[in-house]
Formats: C-alpha cells, structure tokens, sequence
C-alpha cells in the first residue's frame, strides 16, 4: 500500500542524498525536506487525490487517483518533479528571497493587548515564523520593544541555521544591526572634496549600532596614524558622515 509517507520516502530518494523523508502516525502524512529550503508534505485530500504542499507557499501540486491504487515509484518521481520544478522557478525567476519574505509576512499573526491576568500581562505583539515582537507602553510611560526569537517555527530555523540577523531602526535612522556594514567616513576640517575623504568599512556583526561603529574606526584611525610618518599632518581629522550599506566589507 503506497501510502503518503511511502511516497514521501521513496520522492526523497529520488532527490538525492541530502533530502530526507519523516512519517506522520499511521503514515497519513509524509514530509520531505532539505537543508535551507522550503519543507514539502504529501496528505490525501477529500477527494482522494494526493496533494503536494510547499510550508511557505501551500498547495503546488495535485496528482488525481487515489495513491493506494497507483504505482508508487512513478507517483513518487512525479512528485520530485513537482519539488524540483517549484525550487527551480523559484531560483531562475531569482524571486525565492522575496517570495519568502511575503510568504512569512502574509502569516503574521498580530495580538492584542490583554491584561485580564495581572500575573502574566500580554502586551500588544506580532509573530512572524514563531518569532515575536512586542511594542507597548510601560507604566513608566517609557516605549518598549521587545522582540523574542527562541520559539521559531521548523521553517523559521531552515531560513536562518545559524544566529538570525536583526536590524532596529528608531525614525528612520538605524540604531542596531547584527548585519550589513557601516561606512564610516573620515575627512580634515581643513581639506575639502571627496578626494581626501578617509574610508573605513566595518562589518556590523563587530560593531551592531553606529556608536560602535565610531568607536572601532576612532581605534582604526589611531592605529593608521601610528604607522605613519607624517601622522601629525592629520591632526584634527573627524568622522564626516557614517552610514550602513548592505553588501559584506570589502577586503
């Protein structure tokens, strides 16, 4: 009897060695997965048909007759055509980063404010793959945000494997980032133009706001000076502007 979780078996097979296949009770359901890709699940439907799903984008493919009564290896390549096709439009069209992050949107859960239980009050808050973020008023009248990523869902962890990226922004300015690079830029008082502009590139992992950032090119800056012979010609140099830019430092 071919049953979902079979054919999910039998589909990751035929996807090679870094996917792999788990079975539900009573194998009514069967998943296929991957490292750092979408999460696939095979079910039958009230019509009998077997169903092909996509965690983050939903049903992508539907294969008419009942799996008990068909052939199971040709059922199982069909659905790893289905995944293969689904990854590669995805890749060719380069629209898997937006497509997820709409997806992931899309099912924002958003909570409102409840304080019927003065032991465990709830503060207004929106989940986004098992991570959430509160904004609220304290009693100190001070703005609070509080954002807590320990509960990420399965396909919250498949997007980020390791450490997951954060970037606050406090009226239209970036205040903390574990991301990116800040661009911190040097000139003297006395000299004008970009010509004489000094330009450091810090990543954001090492320095996560721009006050951090200052302090690591101010340490940057004196260590330059030392190694030069002419050091006391840059006397007075200042940071002129310091932005964050989204691609890695260059070396």
């Amino acid at each position: 009897m071919h049953t979902p979780a079979a054919i999910a078996q039998l589909a990751a097979g035929i996807l090679g060695s870094d996917w792999k296949a788990e079975r539900s009770p009573w194998e009514v359901r069967g998943s296929v997965t991957a490292p750092e890709t979408d999460e696939f699940t095979l079910h039958v439907d009230d019509l009998h048909h077997l169903v092909l799903e996509a965690a983050l984008a939903g049903e992508i493919a539907r294969f008419t007759g009942h799996p008990a009564q068909s052939n199971g290896e040709d059922l199982a390549r069909k659905v790893a055509e289905a995944i293969r096709h689904y990854l590669s439009t995805l890749e060719d069209d380069e629209t898997q980063g937006t497509a997820l992050y709409q997806e992931l949107n899309r099912g924002a859960h958003f909570s409102g404010a409840d304080y019927s239980d003065p032991e465990t009050p709830c503060h207004p808050s929106v989940t986004i793959a098992g991570g959430t973020c509160s904004f609220y008023i304290d009693e100190a009248r001070v703005a609070q945000v509080v954002v807590e990523l320990d509960w990420l869902t399965a396909s919250g962890a498949r997007i980020w494997p390791g450490a997951v990226p954060v970037r606050i922004t406090l009226d239209g300015g970036v205040v903390f980032s574990s991301t990116g690079t800040w661009v911190v830029e040097l000139q003297h008082p006395e000299d004008g133009g970009d010509d004489s502009v000094w330009e450091y590139e810090i990543a954001a992992e090492d320095a996560p706001t721009e006050a951090d950032a200052r302090t690591v090119a101010a340490k940057q800056l004196l260590a330059d000076l030392k190694s030069r012979d002419n050091a006391d010609a840059w006397n007075g140099i200042t940071i002129r502007s310091v932005r964050l830019a989204d691609h890695s430092p260059t070396a």
